[in-house]
C-alpha cells in the first residue's frame, strides 16, 4: 500500500517540473500575502457625526441634494434618541430593527447610538438595495459608511423587500448620477429582491427588538401591513420610530395616528418623525 506521502512524490516525479514548482511557489506566496496581510492593524474608523456621514458620501461623488433629503434630518435622528433613552435597557446589548436604508445614513446614526452603548448591540437592517433617487447600488454606499464608522460589525444587513414586491422610488423618476433618468414603473420588472423579510424574521426573532426604525414604503396600506408584523418582532414596551410623519405624506401622518387605538401609545413627534410604544 502506498503512502499518501509516497502517492505525492509519484504525482510529482509524473508531473512537469514547472507545473511543480509553481505550485511550490504559488503557496509559498500565498501564505507570505496571508501572513502579511494578518499583521495589518484594522483602522480604528472615524468618530460619528452627522455632517461628517454627509461629507463622506458627498465625498464619493453622490449628489448632496440626494443624500440630505433621502435621509432623516439630524434633529429628528436626536429626537429619536432622546425617545431610546428613556426605554433602552442597560442590562444587556439594545437590539434594533431598520427597515429602509437608502445609503445607510439613519442606520449609521442608530448603529452609532446602540455601539455607545454596548460594543455587542445589534441592528439588523432591510433593503432591496434598488435604483434609488438615481442612486445605483445604495447598499455599496451603505456599507462604506459604516466601515468608516468601524460599525460593520453591529449590522446585519437583509438585501429584500421587508412585505411583498412594491415599486421603487414611490413610483417617481429620478436622474441618475450619470445623467439617465430612472423610471421605476418602466423598471418595475427588472427590480429583483427577496420578499416577505419581515415576515420571516418574525418566525425565528419573535419579541426580540427593542426598537423599530420604519423609513421604507410610503404606501399606507403597506406600511400598515409591516407594523403588524413588527409589532412580533419588538419587546414589550418596545418603541416604533415611523419617519414621514408629516403634511408632505398625509397618508402616513393620518396612520401614526390610528396606530394609538390598536395598542400603541404615542410617545410624541417633531414634525417629520413619530414614536410610539408597544403596549
Amino acid at each position: 500500500m502506498i503512502s499518501g506521502t509516497s502517492a505525492k512524490n509519484i504525482l510529482k516525479s509524473l508531473l512537469p517540473h514547472g507545473i511543480v514548482m509553481a505550485t511550490i511557489r504559488s503557496k509559498a506566496v500565498r501564505r507570505a500575502r496571508m501572513s502579511a496581510i494578518s499583521k495589518q492593524s484594522v483602522p480604528n474608523g472615524a468618530s460619528y457625526s452627522y455632517s461628517s456621514a454627509i461629507e463622506f458620501h458627498c465625498a464619493r461623488g453622490l449628489p448632496r441634494q440626494h443624500v440630505v433629503e433621502g435621509s432623516i434630518p439630524e434633529k429628528s435622528l436626536e429626537f429619536c434618541g432622546s425617545i431610546l433613552d428613556q426605554v433602552i435597557q442597560a442590562d444587556r446589548p439594545p437590539r434594533g430593527l431598520h427597515v429602509g436604508n437608502f445609503v445607510g445614513e439613519s442606520l449609521v446614526y442608530f448603529a452609532a447610538y446602540v455601539r455607545a452603548r454596548d460594543d455587542k448591540a445589534v441592528i439588523v437592517s432591510i433593503d432591496p438595495n434598488l435604483p434609488h433617487r438615481g442612486i445605483d447600488d445604495p447598499q455599496k454606499h451603505t456599507i462604506a459608511l459604516l466601515n468608516h464608522f468601524n460599525l460593520q460589525s453591529n449590522v446585519i444587513i437583509c438585501v429584500g423587500y421587508s412585505g411583498q414586491k412594491s415599486v421603487s422610488n414611490d413610483g417617481f423618476s429620478f436622474i441618475s448620477t450619470d445623467g439617465f433618468e430612472y423610471d421605476s414603473l418602466s423598471h418595475y420588472s427588472d427590480e429583483q429582491s427577496c420578499q416577505n423579510s419581515l415576515t420571516n424574521l418574525a418566525l425565528l426573532y419573535e419579541s426580540r427588538f427593542d426598537f423599530a426604525v420604519m423609513d421604507g414604503n410610503h404606501d399606507a396600506e403597506y406600511l400598515r401591513s409591516e407594523v403588524d408584523v413588527v409589532r412580533r418582532l419588538l419587546t414589550p414596551n418596545g418603541i416604533l420610530l415611523l419617519d414621514d410623519v408629516s403634511e408632505a405624506w398625509a397618508d402616513i401622518k393620518a396612520e401614526y395616528g390610528s396606530l394609538a387605538s390598536k395598542g400603541w401609545k404615542p410617545l410624541g413627534a417633531d414634525g417629520r418623525v413619530g414614536a410610539l410604544q408597544k403596549i
